[in-house]
């Protein structure tokens, strides 16, 4: 299979899977918040929010496990690939315990510092430590996903999240519609992560058969190899979970548990957003680590110019479309009375998340190349900014200052750092590529974004049909804007008569 049939493979297999939790959440999304309701769906927000924060504990190993299976397999070194492997589940099994015993500490603390409402503590201290549990295991079994991706195995893996978005989904719905609470909630998602990891589990055993698993300690020199990667992939981990998970306990203990609900709608659309540009850019870690490897750096500038540009034609329509006509979107899906704030709040992140979806295939280059530590420095130092800003004017302007608090260092350090840093490291002109990754696919969009602007002044959507046939209706002008920023590529394209979509777009 030639690169260019894998990449749209595993692209192709990574949407699925994407749009599957997208359009699942669409729908679930309303009907946990109406059968819950705000107070209920809040603690269920929070409960989830402070796990995810345990994340901090997975010490980055996933993507020195993926490096080193993917070199040492290619090698047919299969016992280097073993020890890896096994070095790394023991250390994660440690992990899982220690994140089973905060969750047991946070089940017993979070109801009353949370200003949880009495009639709910029972239930979500039970729901804390099932979610926890359901975490513990999820990263454990991690490394497996790691060797599975190591392999090119993306199919496997995009399957299974599927598999396991349905699962929820259709237990949710059960649960819900039978009366029960986010305690049924917490059990079904422990379950659901017991079926799917065993799943995961086998289908790495069976793909990498060569692969044996021994729970002895890692040597020291093994760990240190470890070590010396995972570091800073710790570091960022950490502090990107932070930026993203901090923000709903700081609305949790500074306004309310209701509020929650509020700023989570707005925060989970951009996650989605997130994830949308993620399935993509995954994929391009692995590559400039071969293409590194190999010393071809001018493909790396190019993997830079195209994965930049394509990332930012797929995310500026969403984010024009959410710019201006969240509020809208917010008040046809989830109903009219989150529509004000929960549109401000997507307004307000979306002023960081574009720029930030622009370095995603720098940050990807960057890990390919092990080249991350001036990102883990960066990263930590954002995270500890927004904190501390986002505490200060949530006192002062309430909710909005948590967005704010999040945006301001999140502008500064996607701004100045990484264009530099990523030009510096593939030795470019930074003018050049902010012109030829940024400034050209943006201006491509404009007229798109100027209909979607008249178009909610003057066209309101009554109704979601009504809305998304909007925004289909004004798609042209998209690939009007593209054939004006792009034709000279185009005109290259058809007159050297070369074929794949790819090219056409991705020429530099």
């Amino acid at each position: 299979m030639s690169r260019l049939n894998e990449l749209a493979k595993n692209i192709g297999s990574n949407w699925i899977a994407f749009a599957t939790s997208v359009l699942t959440a669409f729908f679930l999304s309303p009907f946990i918040v109406h059968h819950l309701g705000n107070t209920a769906y809040g603690v269920w927000t929070l409960v989830i929010s402070l796990i995810s924060l345990l994340g901090l504990l997975d010490l980055g190993m996933r993507g020195a496990i993926t490096r080193f299976v993917s070199r040492n397999h290619a090698q047919g070194n299969h016992e280097e690939a073993s020890r890896a492997v096994s070095a790394g589940f023991w250390l994660r099994l440690w992990i899982a315990f220690l994140i089973v015993a905060i969750s047991a500490v946070l089940s017993a603390l979070a109801p009353v510092i949370l200003h949880i409402p009495p009639e709910l503590q029972l239930a979500a201290r039970w729901a804390m430590l099932l979610v926890g549990a359901s975490f513990a295991l999820t990263l454990a079994c991690g490394v497996f996903g790691g060797v599975l991706v190591a392999l090119n195995r993306f199919t496997y893996v995009s399957g299974l999240t599927v598999a396991q978005t349905l699962l929820r989904a259709v237990g949710v719905v059960w649960l819900l519609t039978s009366g029960r609470g986010i305690l049924s909630l917490a059990i079904w998602e422990f379950a659901v992560a017991v079926l799917i990891n065993f799943t995961l589990f086998a289908l790495s055993s069976r793909t990498y058969p060569q692969l044996r698993i021994s729970l002895k300690k890692p040597d020291p020199e093994l760990f240190r190899q470890f070590v010396s990667y995972s570091f800073y992939v710790f570091i960022i981990n950490c502090a990107t979970v932070a930026i993203y998970y901090t923000d709903n306990l700081v609305v949790g203990t500074f306004v309310s548990a209701a509020a929650v609900t509020f700023y989570s709608i707005g925060g989970s659309i951009l996650q989605y957003l997130r994830q949308t540009v993620t399935s993509v850019t995954t994929i391009f870690m692995p590559l400039a680590s071969g293409l590194e490897a190999r010393g071809e750096h001018s493909e790396l500038r190019r993997l830079l110019v195209q994965g930049t540009r394509f990332t930012l034609f797929i995310s500026m329509p969403i984010a024009l479309t959410l710019y201006f006509r969240g509020h809208t979107f917010i008040g046809l899906w989830m109903g009219p009375q989150y529509a004000p704030v929960s549109g401000q709040i997507v307004q307000i992140l979306l002023l960081a998340q574009v720029f930030s979806i622009a370095n995603f295939t720098s940050g990807n280059i960057a890990y390919g190349m092990a080249k991350h530590r001036p990102f883990a420095i960066a990263v930590l130092a954002e995270s500890i900014a927004n904190l501390a800003l986002s505490i200060l004017l949530v006192l002062r302007i309430g909710m909005t200052g948590v967005a704010w608090g999040t945006v301001i260092p999140n502008l500064v350090i996607q701004l100045f750092f990484w264009p530099r840093y990523i030009c510096r490291l593939l030795e470019m002109s930074v003018r050049s590529y902010l012109w030829q990754s940024w400034a050209r696919p943006v201006l491509a969009t404009v007229p798109f974004g100027v209909a979607c602007y008249l178009t909610d002044l003057h066209w309101g959507a009554t109704h979601l049909l009504q809305f998304f046939l909007q925004i289909v209706a004004i798609l042209p002008l998209l690939l009007l804007g593209f054939l004006a920023c792009f034709w000279k590529e185009i005109v290259w394209q058809l007159e050297s008569r070369w074929g794949g979509w790819s090219k056409l777009f991705f020429r530099k």
